[in-house]
């Protein structure tokens, strides 16, 4: 019997294609399925509507709380992305977002292949990255563009380690504007390819890293201090400070962080929100990390240094969902993984390509695992579990429920449930149930387990009330859909 012997193009062809495929019937799927959200899809899906019409976005979906969605988060990325909303539709920023997660699939390939020399490792290497925990966990919960940014990071490390300053320049600035906090990130990673110029004897290399480093500093600074607050309602500064365990701002943090270092140590690996719920929740995280390839970052420094913003901001957090594997709170620990672990494979004398296949089956038996289970909370079963039949399917007429929703007129203002709002959100006035606003249409999916911010008996008494006022009558009803029509005085 002839042996089939496939080409490295062939093979690499084939994990792109099974990958993207598993990707595919995550993020597209579960928007299909409503189970994509006003926060964060539906705020981006508006803010490209506006731009694409030339206009600044109002951050209809977050009002009264913002009045422009550059004072949440400054994120460039929906300005350049939304001339494709006239193409896509509410699908735009999910196929960018899988767009991205695959281009850097592909600089994780080049950054190996050029390091190891060897197309079977790198092949390997691109696997293990597309294996990894953090890249699930993002695409089960809308689009958000610390994804997009961490994609390019392979980018950045391989055109710098190729010493092509342009290109390296290029995807800086493109880390840079995709949200305020990668540019943070973007200042560590500058220290850490200094560190590993400064070992390897390239001075000329060493200095771009710390311009680099320098830059995403003044720029992190600039728009923290003066961007954000400007662009603010009066009096309300930047809303992300949530280090309250050290600090009000990020400079007290800083200082905090030096004057008791041991406190800080103590926090990166206990809950100090006090409540044993949370408890389990970050050794869970260091374990994911561990089991991906993460302990390599030890034996190379260099991309431990990469990596302190990202611990820090997730482990100092107030916020507990953010210490854990779920949503896209750790989608960055998967290209400093990946990469660190081929410096480790690649200075082995041997057995190169067992090594690669054993890390790679652990990282996918582990990443398996926390897809059934895991101990960090908000964990959406549903959104995540692509292999069973629930995240495929909903106990109501999917396609019905869109049909329903079409019955909206185009120019009407909509106060949508956040599951219906990443689909409603192509209007001039789009809102957040039970925030109503201006609305002269209630969309509301009540067969939806997501009731955000409301329970399930808040929620029933706000249409109750609706209806009750007289105010407001019945559009649609059908067993998942619910639209409710103010009365015209």
């Amino acid at each position: 019997m002839r042996k089939i012997v496939f080409s490295a193009r062939t093979k690499t062809i084939l994990v792109f294609l099974f990958f993207g495929l598993i990707f595919a019937s995550i993020t597209f799927v579960n928007h299909y399925n409503f189970r994509t959200y006003a926060w964060d899809l539906g705020i981006n899906q508006n803010a490209i509507y506006d731009y694409a019409h030339f206009r600044g976005n109002d951050c209809m979906i977050m009002q009264p709380s913002f009045s422009n969605i550059l004072a949440d988060h400054f994120s460039l990325y929906p300005v350049l992305i939304s001339p494709f909303y006239w193409i896509f539709g509410s699908w735009t920023m999910l196929i960018f977002q899988f767009l991205a997660i695959l281009f850097g699939g592909q600089g994780v390939f080049r950054y190996v292949k050029s390091l190891t020399k060897n197309d079977n490792l790198a092949i390997i290497a691109l696997a293990h990255f597309f294996s990894i925990w953090g890249i699930y966990s993002a695409l089960s919960f809308d689009y958000h563009d610390n994804v997009v940014a961490a994609m390019l990071v392979p980018w950045l490390l391989y055109h710098f380690k190729e010493k092509n300053k342009g290109k390296a320049f290029l995807f800086f600035v493109l880390i840079l504007i995709s949200k305020e906090n990668m540019a943070l990130w973007a200042v560590f990673i500058g220290f850490g390819l200094a560190f590993r110029s400064f070992f390897d004897r390239n001075r000329e290399q060493m200095r771009f890293a710390l311009t680099l480093s320098f830059i995403a500093l003044i720029y992190f600074v600039v728009i923290i201090k003066f961007v954000i607050p400007g662009l603010a309602i009066p009096g309300r500064g930047y809303l992300h400070n949530s280090f309250s365990a050290l600090g009000n701002n990020f400079g007290e943090v800083t200082i905090n962080i030096l004057k008791h270092p041991l406190k800080a140590i103590n926090l990166l690996f206990n809950n100090h929100n006090g409540n044993p719920v949370f408890d389990g929740i970050k050794g869970e995280t260091y374990l994911a990390i561990a089991l991906a390839g993460g302990f390599a970052m030890i034996l190379r420094p260099e991309f431990l240094i990469m990596i302190i913003p990202i611990i820090g901001q997730k482990m100092f957090n107030d916020v507990t969902l953010r210490w854990g594997i779920s949503m896209h709170y750790s989608i960055e620990f998967a290209p400093i993984i990946v990469i660190a672990l081929y410096h480790v494979i690649y200075r082995l004398k041997k057995n190169q390509l067992h090594f690669a296949f054993v890390f790679l089956l652990i990282c996918l038996v582990s990443t398996s695992s926390f897809l059934d289970h895991r101990v960090s909370e908000y964990y959406m079963v549903e959104n995540n579990q692509f292999y069973k039949k629930d995240h495929w399917v909903r106990d109501f007429d999917v396609a019905a429920a869109h049909r329903s929703i079409e019955k909206i007129p185009q120019n009407a203002r909509v106060s949508a449930q956040v599951s219906l709002a990443p689909h409603l959100a192509f209007r001039d006035y789009i809102y957040a149930f039970p925030f109503i606003g201006s609305a002269n249409y209630i969309a509301l999916i009540p067969k939806e387990p997501n009731k955000y911010p409301l329970n399930d008996s808040t929620y029933q008494a706000n249409i109750d009330n609706l209806l009750a006022s007289k105010k407001w009558v019945v559009f649609e009803k059908t067993d998942a859909i619910l639209i409710l029509k103010k009365v015209r005085k």
